[in-house]
């Protein structure tokens, strides 16, 4: 079965701030930080698959870079944002969905992963096949 990092989403709920005025998340961070998570899922649940370093590495700093220009704290973006979890369940929900992997086996993750890679998704430009 496939299981999505619990820590992403704790950070989320847990991030609190000084200032009145929450703005909302931007897609792209969302995006970003979905697209990271299932690609790690996806991975440690097939053998097939790894996260390629660099790809992420890139994605990492091009969404730090955009929230500095889009005015957000450098050291705690999240912390001048709206709460966005409602965000990230209904995207996860909805790649299981796409993919039907609710109590998949690994296969059945190896085999979505593949397709998201082969569709050039930001999730499957994460993942990088490896010989077993």
């Amino acid at each position: 079965m496939i299981r999505f990092s619990a820590y992403v989403l704790a950070t989320m709920l847990l991030a609190t701030s000084a200032s009145a005025e929450l703005r909302p998340a931007p897609d792209y961070f969302v995006g970003a930080i979905i697209s990271t998570d299932v690609a790690q899922a996806i991975a440690v649940n097939c053998p097939k698959l790894s996260i390629n370093p660099a790809v992420a590495q890139s994605m990492s700093e091009n969404v730090m870079a955009w929230l500095s220009e889009d005015g957000f704290d450098d050291a705690d973006p999240v912390s001048e944002m709206v709460d966005f979890s409602d965000q990230l369940f209904a995207l996860q929900r909805r790649f299981m969905d796409k993919h039907n992997l609710e109590g998949a086996n690994s296969a059945q993750v190896c085999a979505a992963g593949l397709k998201e890679i082969k569709a050039q998704t930001d999730i499957g430009n994460l993942l990088v096949e490896v010989s077993q």
